[in-house]
């Protein structure tokens, strides 16, 4: 499978917007601390059981749009060895390209 960031977002259950919230599919970072130094953060990784965990609390509550970066269940979580946390791909323009490479150029 092949997808940019906001495809991969759209198929595997998440927010479809990078501008706000919980935007990345890794781990729970939130928009305010996109732009700390990762050396004074703590990031939780987005495992598999704790976003099973939010897509239930979203199930169970229709008022609840979004809840941690997750926007509901993904069409493909019936597939066998999918899960949206480790199966869908990196964007490698925006994550690579855009993402970390002029840092490790800079560097």
């Amino acid at each position: 499978m092949v997808a940019d960031n906001l495809a991969a977002h759209q198929i595997g259950g998440f927010q479809a917007s990078f501008s706000n919230g919980h935007f990345c599919r890794r781990c729970l970072i939130g928009y305010p601390e996109r732009n700390l130094p990762r050396s004074t953060t703590k990031l939780a990784a987005r495992t598999s059981i704790i976003h099973d965990d939010f897509v239930q609390q979203i199930s169970a509550n229709p008022n609840k749009s979004r809840l941690m970066g997750v926007a509901g269940q993904s069409p493909l979580h019936d597939l066998i060895d999918f899960h949206s946390t480790m199966s869908l791909p990196a964007d490698l323009m925006h994550d690579y390209l855009e993402g970390i490479r002029p840092l490790v150029i800079m560097s």
